[in-house]
């Protein structure tokens, strides 16, 4: 699974500045700063159902920055006096009136309007203004409150014609999401072996199948899917990532490690926003778009440094937009484990993930769905995906209850709307089906965010999943996107959001049932330990399930069960 391509739809962040809460002076954000930030964005994807991106203002046109061909160096965007205040209006009064909390955290909002306009009447420069307006925000506290600079969002691979897409029709395009829309793809070039090959949109948001986590405090490769450049670079699972280019990850580290040292509560959003940034640090450094290569230096499992040279391609399954955020790609991975069992049939397991959620790859996901249907159990990987669209997390929901219930409730200011299942009776193929009873495994880190914690949370309270993994990321607020007089975006959030048993997710996180951190050593030999832990829960639950309808076939006369739980695969590369 990819998810370095999320992190690179804000790589022209890098470019804005940051400010330091309550700093009284602006400073340009360096890349290392620039950490701090991005998950703030990366996990903001826009998920609240009916939260259609709106603009603030009409007619107006964007003021960006010009930016070299090596994407390093900064030309300062002048940012008129007028702009600035309007701008910085149009934020103020867009989180005072829509804000889901009347007193917007216990924040004096008038008070902190008073203390920055004149920053914002003083920018001399589009990104002085950025910090200003981040500054502002940075005062209530919460994820998903955040200024995306206008020339990410509209950042976007070439767009084919539909003339194009029926001379072509295995050719990716990049599809434009929108509440009401649901967006498909060819099943050819689902299946098909060379779809990464015939996958276009050159430019867009590019993928290598290569997932870095942090991994003992180290960015570590996670993941490796199969076919893809990583891959066919040889790299390798439980590799540690060096540098990217000559950058060296242990100085973008630094700055971070600093920082939270330096906080002295650790469980506020600034804190929990840093260590998310440490936890995305490898991935958006070994990120690029279609047609970009970088040079990787890694350490293998006899401490020797590999320099691989990686291309980014589009992804088999392509790219999609959500109204005024940048353009992400689509990847999901499936595959089904056969564990043998000494004395009776294999206990057999579906592994899905998927990166992001969005309706472009919902047809991937009730494919492989409806593939697992015969399997023991299953298990569905969030390690890394941010969030997406919220209504994803009712629909795959309905795959595992039967009646239609509650995940939880969005909080709005003065709604209420309940994220109930909707119960699945129809396979992806159009046949009748029953509602998957088998075990459910859900494996999450501190990368997973937004949908991704509504659907674990939500389905844990409900005892229908077990989840195992590392706590989350505590970054659950529904969002909306709305434009800015300046062409920059704002995403606010709109709405807080409850689990059926009124478990808060934002700053808590979904905590795992079975905490399971990755170990490189158990990675250099093949062994995912999450997965690992998934796989022996299902196997237990399995063998005495088998055990008790034996039992039960018997006339309740007992039924010697096969003892021994099978060993979890070896799950090197993914």
């Amino acid at each position: 699974m990819d998810t370095r391509s999320l992190a690179r739809n804000f790589s022209l962040i890098a470019r804005t500045p940051l400010v330091t809460r309550h700093s009284p002076t602006v400073t340009p954000m360096n890349r290392a700063s620039m950490q701090l930030f991005l998950p703030l964005c990366v996990v903001a994807s826009l998920w609240a159902i009916g939260c259609a991106p709106k603009s603030a203002v009409t007619n107006t046109s964007s003021t960006t920055a010009n930016n070299t061909a090596n994407n390093t160096a900064v030309v300062m965007t002048p940012a008129p006096a007028v702009r600035s205040v309007e701008t910085f209006d149009a934020v103020w009064e867009t989180v005072r009136t829509q804000h889901f909390d009347k007193t917007l955290n216990g924040v004096d909002w008038e008070s902190v309007r008073v203390e920055l306009l004149p920053q914002a009447e003083s920018a001399l420069t589009q990104d002085q203004a950025r910090a200003v307006l981040m500054d502002m925000l940075s005062r209530l506290g919460q994820s998903h409150f955040a200024i995306i600079p206008g020339q990410a969002a509209e950042r976007s691979p070439t767009l084919s014609t539909p003339e194009e897409q029926v001379a072509a029709p295995v050719s990716k395009h990049v599809a434009q999401e929108s509440p009401s829309t649901t967006i498909t793809t060819d099943v050819d070039t689902i299946t098909s072996s060379d779809a990464t090959n015939t996958a276009t949109t050159p430019g867009g948001p590019g993928v290598c199948g290569v997932d870095i986590a942090l991994v003992d405090g180290e960015p570590t490769v996670l993941r490796v899917t199969p076919n893809l450049s990583g891959a066919r670079a040889g790299v390798l699972v439980g590799w540690k990532l060096l540098s990217v280019d000559g950058a060296l990850v242990s100085d973008e580290l630094r700055p971070l490690r600093e920082e939270i040292a330096r906080e002295t509560d650790h469980n506020s959003t600034h804190a929990r926003q840093l260590r998310v940034a440490l936890a995305v640090t490898g991935n958006h450094l070994l990120s690029g778009d279609s047609g970009e290569v970088r040079r990787a230096t890694f350490e293998d499992a006899s401490g020797h440094e590999q320099v691989v040279t990686i291309a980014f391609a589009p992804s088999p399954l392509g790219s999609t937009k959500f109204g005024n955020l940048p353009p992400f790609s689509i990847a999901v991975d499936s595959q089904i484990i056969s564990l043998p069992v000494e004395g009776g049939k294999p206990v057999r397991i579906g592994v899905l993930g998927f990166n992001i959620w969005m309706t472009g790859a919902s047809e991937a996901i009730d494919q492989a769905i409806d593939t697992m249907r015969s399997c023991d159990g299953i298990v569905i990987d969030l390690r890394g995906n941010p969030g997406g669209v919220g209504a994803m997390s009712m629909g795959l929901a309905g795959y595992f209850l039967a009646t239609p219930e509650s995940l939880g409730s969005m909080l709005g200011r003065d709604s209420t709307l309940e994220f109930k299942a909707s119960p699945r009776k129809v396979s992806a193929a159009g046949k009748r089906v029953r509602t998957i009873s088998k075990p459910l495994a859900i494996l999450m880190d501190a990368r997973s965010a937004s949908t991704s914690e509504v659907f674990a949370g939500g389905m844990q309270d409900l005892g229908r999943a077990r989840v195992f993994g590392e706590t989350s990321a505590g970054m659950a607020l529904p969002a909306q996107a709305t434009e800015l007089p300046s062409g920059d975006v704002l995403l606010h959030a709109v709405a807080d959001f409850v689990t059926s048993k009124g478990t808060r997710l934002e700053g808590r996180g979904v905590i795992p049932d079975e905490a399971v951190a990755p170990s490189r050593a158990a990675l250099l030999v093949g062994r995912d330990g999450a997965l690992d832990a998934a796989t022996v829960w299902i196997c237990a639950s399995t063998l005495t399930a088998r055990a008790n309808k034996a039992a039960a076939s018997a006339n309740n006369e007992t039924v010697a069960a096969p003892t021994a739980i099978p060993t979890a695969p070896d799950t090197s590369p993914r």
